[in-house]
């Protein structure tokens, strides 16, 4: 699929991180379980974007498709372990500072 699997495996595993970190301090309404699909699946789209664009026409050979689950099982994974360093932004439950406005 590329020359450097190594870098190819590193470069998709920081992409994964670098995704999990961000929305989970940025948007702390997305679960950990969506949070962690959309992470290890979502640099895929580069990953095969690049190998689609290296000619007219290519054909993705099974090897392609395999290298591609492993990556995204790689993302989930790394997702994962990012999830329990990173932890997710709270959200204040509602209704909390009303209650000490309604004591006498």
């Amino acid at each position: 699929m590329f020359d450097n699997a190594i870098f190819l495996a590193a470069s998709y595993a920081a992409m994964s991180a670098g995704l999990s970190a961000t929305v989970a301090k940025v948007s702390p309404t997305i679960g950990p379980r969506l949070r962690h699909l959309f992470a290890g699946t979502a640099p895929i789209a580069a990953v095969l974007g690049m190998r689609l664009t290296e000619a007219d026409s290519v054909t993705l050979q099974g090897m392609d498709l395999f290298a591609a689950g492993g990556l995204v099982v790689l993302g989930v994974v790394t997702s994962t372990l990012v999830g329990k360093a990173v932890p997710s932004a709270r959200i204040p439950p509602q209704g909390v500072d009303d209650r000490r406005a309604l004591r006498h």
